[in-house]
């Protein structure tokens, strides 16, 4: 009887370690989050900054996935009709550092991981920039230049994908600083990516822009929250709107 006993807990569990790994394989194209550099004022010249948060964006492998044969109503890229589709917008989690290098000219990476359950599931990516800052501690500019890596591997049949991204992005940020600890800004930005899905390479551009606003308390933390609105094309004529928002906190 204990024998029986183990053999049945064993192979629950086994069947609870299958299905775990097929809900693991069944991720998402990853997000193209942007701006992906939003440098808030000065910044702090002589440490490290650390944001943690989560970012929404285009899934911008979706309108060649969308239009494979086979695919269900759920499953198709809609476009405008359907702005918050997962098929073609995601939510990603979004860690990343920013490094001084002086007070004007600082560097930032990141890493981010979907949304879809609570932990991240593919795809992945990565990103890198640098940003420099020209104005007065309460009003100035911040250009920034950035490249963008992402993928979901071809993993399992995820959501807007399978989907590969690699890109640059510009942006550049108008902040002020009404008082010590608050900053606001708008952030235009643009970027060109090359997407590979289903066999298939696509030239895409990613545009628009959002309003950010930062406080600070206790000299070293801070919570960000951003909102706003762009537009994504793939190749020569699928074209859609997207929501931008996000939040981050740092220290």
């Amino acid at each position: 009887m204990k024998q029986e006993a183990a053999v049945k807990r064993l192979c629950a569990a086994g069947v609870g370690l299958w299905g775990a790994a097929v809900v693991g394989l069944t991720g998402c194209a990853p997000t193209a989050m942007g701006p992906m550099v939003m440098r808030m004022g000065p910044g702090a010249p002589d440490r490290n900054v650390m944001q943690i948060g989560m970012r929404s964006g285009p899934r911008l492998s979706a309108p060649i996935a969308g239009t494979q044969g086979g695919l269900g109503t759920g499953n198709s890229f809609r476009g405008n009709e359907s702005s918050f589709s997962t098929q073609q917008w995601g939510v990603a989690f979004d860690a990343a550092l920013t490094v001084p290098v002086s007070e004007r000219l600082h560097l930032h990476t990141g890493l981010q991981g979907e949304f879809l359950l609570p932990i991240p599931l593919p795809g992945y990516g990565l990103y890198a920039g640098a940003s420099y800052y020209v104005g007065s501690e309460r009003l100035g500019l911040a250009p920034a230049l950035s490249l963008r890596g992402a993928s979901d591997f071809g993993v399992g049949t995820p959501r807007g994908g399978p989907g590969t991204i690699f890109g640059a992005e510009v942006s550049c940020a108008l902040t002020m600083q009404p008082e010590k600890n608050v900053s606001i800004g708008l952030v235009p930005f643009a970027s060109w990516h090359t997407v590979a899905s289903h066999g298939r390479n696509e030239q895409a551009l990613y545009y628009g822009g959002v309003v950010a606003a930062r406080v600070s308390w206790g000299g070293k933390n801070d919570f960000e929250l951003s909102g706003g609105f762009g537009r994504a094309k793939v190749g020569k004529g699928v074209s859609w709107n997207v929501p931008i928002m996000g939040a981050r906190g740092g220290r």
